[in-house]
């Protein structure tokens, strides 16, 4: 049975995890991505509102007050590209006619349009997580200790959404006919991939470091 293209908002939790487990279904693997995002932002928002801090002072506090306030930001940005897949997936472009040149080539473009707008949505969650995975070094550098483990698990979340989202983009790549478009692709993706590498491992030496 297919399912209403829905988002997250309009449907159960439950609802949504067995609409993307649906042969038919209109979310996928870049929506599962965005999802993992969110949750790992969730976790990371959580231990920024615990009442302990890693010294409990001032400082400890105003960093990941600040750091909660761009944190629900990037969630609700997460959410949002959700719906903004689904609609994607929505674009008839391949079923434009084609019985002349003319009609053959505007079908062309706009199939490229069409994949160029596919592109944007996990290109996007990958710079959200990416986001999220340098606020999560700052969650850890001046959060309790105690949240840790929560902590850890928000980065595993974000990681995933982030690689979910890097696989989909990358597997769309052979699509493109506009060399120039690919190779700005393949050059955000190595930034992106830098970073989060960078922040995931500044937010490991946080964790590791032993007690004041």
């Amino acid at each position: 049975m297919a399912m209403s293209p829905l988002g997250p908002s309009d449907i159960s939790l439950r609802d949504f995890i067995e609409a993307i487990g649906s042969a038919d279904a209109v979310h996928g693997a870049v929506s599962t991505a965005a999802v993992a995002g969110s949750l790992g932002n969730s976790l990371l928002l959580m231990v920024a509102a615990l009442p302990q801090t890693r010294s409990d002072s001032v400082a400890d506090r105003a960093k990941l007050v600040e750091s909660a306030a761009t944190l629900t930001s990037l969630r609700q940005q997460l959410i949002e590209t959700i719906e903004t897949e689904t609609a994607v997936k929505l674009f008839t472009a391949r079923n434009m006619p084609q019985a002349s040149a003319a009609q053959r080539s505007e079908r062309q473009d706009a199939i490229q349009l069409a994949l160029r707008a596919s592109a944007d949505v996990p290109l996007e969650v990958m710079r959200l997580c990416t986001h999220g995975l340098e606020l999560a070094a700052i969650v850890a550098a001046h959060g309790t200790r105690a949240a840790s483990a929560d902590v850890q698990l928000g980065v595993a979340l974000l990681q995933a959404g982030f690689d979910g989202a890097r696989a989909n983009l990358e597997g769309k790549l052979s699509s493109f006919i506009d060399a120039a478009y690919i190779t700005s692709i393949v050059d955000e993706i190595g930034r992106l991939t830098g970073e989060t590498t960078a922040s995931t491992q500044a937010t490991e030496s946080w964790l590791k470091a032993p007690p004041a």
